[in-house]
């Protein structure tokens, strides 16, 4: 409970007590062994897959997400899954659909409260949702796409955020509920997506988006199977992206004259990427990278048995005083003046299992935030950024980044 009630703040307690490897028992994932040593973080996230395995890992926090999927698969299942659909989250795939993402943003900012307040994160959740179903799965009939959406939203809803991991298979009483409950959630946007797709196959799958290209490759999976890929896929490419969005919008608002800069800086200035950078270091949307050792690992002195699951925790390594003086603080010239080391910089994962969706977090970046920024001025009600909490496997802001909206 502490763990997901303060992450930040129990993490570096133990790291204070015990160094930089010590062993956390969570309720329902156990045991992990968190690795804060800057000098074992490269090693360990490119053990994947010949040493160590990050879909077991994963699944180990997040045991719904399918092993057939990009997200919780590993081996040759992975890279399969994950070739097919590599091509729609290439740069210049995702530079290409800005503007829809623009277009997606206005429309929904254009519907924010005023000068009242209310919680950026779900807002910022809507947005993601609607601009990947209807322009990365590429569900172009809108009444369809937000059908999708609103189920996506259905399926993920928990009200507030619960303080332990995601009960599921082998937990006992409240893995079979969890699993039940989910499954229950789930149907309606299974079913939504086996209409999609077999729409998509019997038209004939000649699109650039997601679903055309899993279905033309050489193998296509059946629809029951593309289904189970994507659910996971679309679980993880709501939250992160949701959350660096209001990590980033909360800067900006508490620092007008930096949001006015970048609001004019164009796209690709080093300002805009900057700020980004140094946001997500200090406000990571993920915990950890995750990895299932396949063989007995020294690591920093320790010796480490087979099957166990390392953590290496993201927020811990972003602030490691060695790669980033002043490690507290909002920096963003630092990304500029002599970039710090990528070794311990983990938004996006990294190794094999780096993140698919790391150019299309920079894209709803160039597209979403401007928007934003014309339309209204962001002002957070608290004095200080909200205290990170652990909801499921992301780091939210403990009250869902409480704003007011002004034009």
């Amino acid at each position: 409970m502490r763990l997901h009630r303060d992450p930040l703040g129990t993490l570096q307690r133990a790291q204070a007590a015990f160094g930089d490897v010590f062993t956390l028992r969570l309720a329902t994932a156990r045991p992990l062994v968190v690795v804060c040593a800057a000098g074992e973080v490269e090693p360990l996230v490119h053990a994947d897959p010949g040493a160590a395995h990050a879909g077991e890992g994963r699944r180990l926090v997040l045991p719904l997400a399918s092993p057939r999927s990009v997200f919780g698969g590993d081996g040759a299942q992975h890279r399969a899954g994950r070739e097919r659909i590599a091509a729609a989250f290439a740069p210049d795939a995702v530079a290409a659909r800005r503007d829809a993402f623009a277009a997606v943003a206005e429309r929904h900012v254009a519907a924010w409260p005023r000068r009242r307040p209310f919680r950026l994160l779900p807002h910022m959740r809507a947005v993601i949702d609607e601009a990947f179903v209807a322009v990365v799965l590429g569900v172009g009939e809108e009444r369809r796409a937000r059908l999708i959406a609103a189920a996506i939203r259905r399926m993920l809803w928990t009200p507030g955020n619960p303080p332990m991991t995601i009960p599921g298979e082998g937990d006992g009483l409240l893995g079979a509920v969890g699993t039940a409950v989910f499954r229950r959630r789930c149907a309606p946007l299974a079913r939504l997506l086996a209409e999609e797709v077999d729409r998509r196959r019997a038209d004939g799958p000649d699109g650039d988006d997601v679903m055309c290209l899993a279905l033309r490759a050489a193998a296509p999976p059946s629809t029951d199977e593309l289904v189970d890929e994507l659910i996971p896929l679309l679980m993880a490419a709501q939250e992160p992206p949701a959350v660096g969005l209001t990590s980033l919008l909360d800067r900006l608002g508490r620092d007008p004259a930096l949001a006015e800069r970048y609001a004019a800086a164009p796209v690709g200035d080093p300002l805009r990427d900057a700020v980004m950078r140094e946001t997500l270091r200090l406000r990571p949307p993920a915990v950890a990278a995750l990895r299932k050792l396949l063989q007995p690992r020294t690591v920093a002195g320790r010796r480490i048995p087979a099957g166990v699951t390392v953590m290496l925790p993201i927020p811990l390594l972003h602030r490691d005083a060695q790669a980033f003086p002043a490690p507290d603080a909002f920096r963003p010239e630092r990304w500029i003046e002599g970039a710090p080391p990528e070794t311990t910089f983990l938004p996006f994962g990294g190794g094999a299992r780096r993140c698919l969706g790391e150019h299309l977090a920079r894209a709803y970046q160039d597209a979403v935030v401007p928007v934003v920024l014309r339309g209204i001025r962001l002002r957070p009600l608290g004095a200080e950024p909200e205290r990170m909490v652990l909801r499921a496997t992301t780091l939210v802001p403990q009250r869902s980044g409480l704003v007011r909206a002004e034009r």
